[in-house]
């Protein structure tokens, strides 16, 4: 969770104004939203940019949200790993060491349809101990249904489906977020405080 405070910027800019009064709320109230949303694209930016994964997708994920509560407002980015077959373009073959996106190498993962059609990126829960990778949904294990265990499946299941971790993009956000959210705050109040105050005195 993110939580911006743009007090001083506010105080700076409506010296000598009445900070009640309803064209500076109005405009305080439409550059917090204007500010949140831009922040909002920022970081589905800077997401996709660290995991490889399409803002489109990202925002399918609701990975990030945002709300506005009046003059106030809070960014959240799910940091929560996704599904790694989603992060780009998936090499992989039975004679290799592993699966292959996005220029890294997940050794032990395979890149199969396991549950339905689609393929995806797994591994086998015995193997990921060793590996330690990421997993899309890290508390479930993917386990036959089937009824005794001399198939073909016997020892190959439980399987984990692989994730990639958004956690290097919320570190760059911690570090350049602020000054960005600051600077467009500011831009976006100095312009609608005054759109505001031309329009009460009209």
């Amino acid at each position: 969770m993110i939580n911006l405070d743009f007090d001083l910027i506010v105080d700076d800019l409506t010296l000598g104004l009445d900070r009640t009064s309803r064209a500076v709320q109005l405009a305080l109230k439409r550059s917090v939203r204007k500010t949140l949303m831009a922040v909002r694209t920022y970081l589905l930016r800077m997401a996709s940019k660290s995991s490889g994964v399409s803002q489109k997708k990202l925002k399918s994920y609701r990975r990030v949200s945002v709300k506005v509560d009046g003059s106030q407002g809070e960014v959240w980015l799910g940091l929560n790993p996704l599904p790694l077959h989603e992060a780009g373009r998936v090499s992989w073959s039975h004679r290799g060491i592993g699966v292959r996106v996005g220029g890294r190498t997940y050794a032990g993962a395979f890149y199969k349809a396991v549950y339905g059609s689609e393929k995806k990126v797994w591994i086998r829960s015995a193997r990921n101990r060793q590996e330690g990778h990421a997993t899309y949904h890290p508390q479930r294990k993917y386990k036959s249904f089937g009824s005794g265990g001399s198939g073909p499946s016997h020892g190959r299941f439980p399987v984990e489906l692989l994730g990639v971790s958004l956690e290097d993009a919320a570190e760059e956000a911690d570090r350049r977020l602020e000054q960005f959210a600051r600077d467009r705050f500011r831009k976006t109040f100095e312009h609608e405080l005054e759109y505001a105050l031309d329009n009460e005195h009209r």
